[in-house]
């Protein structure tokens, strides 16, 4: 930790510090601020300046991921924003809302509290640390360590349910931010698009973090990987869930499944427009063709042509900077653009054409190869 209790109960650094003050500082008792333990002083060429507990210690901060990754991250970041000219301070405590960020930043009167995230931890603190800043008028930027990032290519990810709660939505794209600490890189995720699952395909910029200013996390640039290789993804998951069974699923696939039993329907017959990629896809675990199927079911299917169509909203969590996504109006808008439905005013939908669940597997994949077709073809897709 980079902040300790000295013997007057103040709270005292060491980063400020030179080598030879901090070795005149070394045989001073200090104290862990969350558990009062005795804490030492750790370090020299190649060490960050810090406070760190004896071994066998049960601190709260040692269980909840402090480390010397996360602390030499803390110190790499905030000298980075120091040396731009920013108002900046390190793990400054914020007594309205009792809560003591890693980094505190002030830009043009904006407050913004960056939280260096190396630990998995709960999703539910993870938010209640976020709504705390949001109530206060801060803005939480989370900014993760790289062992969350796994990747398989210059485009294809893998995240987890934790990662994937982090995603910011920022001038109409999602944007997701690693810092190697030790390389002192930072990796910014943009021009994010899921069909589903853990799988993602992304724009990855990264940088030494010495090349670059701070607004240009917001701005990676602009070049985009093209829609091929998500496009063939696509293909991919549709081709398998019509044509390979599966018979070990999560419940909310069998859920699913017995959903469409018990109307007579067969998971692997539905129609291709129950499989569409939006944009939103990439905030939710919850597979397209899942819930897609049940708007389809029972808002779409047994409506007569120029029928209004209307679809519920579909509840899904917020952003850190809370963005919440209307599923089913994307989904509505991708149904217009396919010539399925016509808009016809402010949020006014109307049938224009039949679509049937199918009798063959081979009538099934034909359709995928048709709708497929539509959306390589469409001038833009923000899928």
């Amino acid at each position: 930790m980079l902040y300790a209790l000295n013997t007057n109960g103040e709270l005292q650094s060491l980063y400020q510090l030179t080598q030879a003050e901090i070795e005149l500082v070394r045989k001073t008792p200090y104290v862990c601020p969350v558990c009062h333990e005795l804490l030492q002083i750790r370090s020299g060429r190649r060490t960050i300046p810090h406070f760190s507990h004896f071994p066998k210690s049960n601190c709260a901060v040692i269980k909840g991921g402090e480390t010397v990754e996360h602390d030499r991250g803390k110190w790499r970041l905030f000298t980075w924003l120091k040396n731009q000219g920013y108002e900046v301070h390190l793990e400054q405590y914020l007594p309205e809302i009792r809560q003591r960020p890693d980094i505190y930043l002030l830009v043009n009167g904006k407050k913004i509290a960056i939280e260096y995230q190396c630990a998995s931890v709960t999703n539910q603190e993870i938010n209640k640390r976020t709504l705390s800043y949001r109530d206060a008028g801060i803005f939480p930027l989370w900014i993760l360590g790289t062992k969350h990032l796994h990747s398989s290519n210059s485009y294809h990810l893998s995240l987890s349910d934790f990662t994937r709660s982090f995603f910011y939505y920022l001038n109409d794209d999602y944007y997701l931010y690693f810092f190697h600490a030790s390389k002192g890189q930072i990796c910014v995720l943009s021009n994010v698009k899921s069909a589903g699952g853990r799988r993602v395909f992304a724009k990855t910029f990264s940088s030494a973090i010495t090349n670059l200013r701070f607004p240009q996390l917001f701005t990676p640039g602009s070049y985009d990987y093209g829609d091929e290789p998500f496009l063939r993804e696509v293909e991919r998951l549709w081709y398998k869930n019509r044509t390979v069974y599966q018979s070990q699923v999560s419940s909310e696939e069998r859920q699913y499944r017995q959903y469409l039993y018990l109307r007579g329907y067969h998971f692997s017959l539905i129609p291709s427009i129950c499989y569409l990629p939006v944009p939103g896809q990439v905030q939710t675990v919850m597979r397209p063709y899942v819930w897609q199927t049940r708007l389809f079911l029972d808002h779409f299917f047994h409506l007569p042509i120029e029928s209004s169509v209307e679809f519920p909203i579909l509840s899904i969590g917020s952003t850190p900077n809370g963005y919440a996504p209307h599923l089913s109006q994307q989904y509505l808008d991708l149904l217009t653009r396919l010539n399925i439905i016509e808009k016809t005013g402010k949020n006014i939908y109307i049938k224009i054409k039949q679509v049937s669940f199918h009798k063959r597997v081979e009538d099934a994949l034909e359709d995928d190869r048709r709708t497929l077709e539509q959306l390589k073809n469409l001038q833009r897709i923000k899928i």
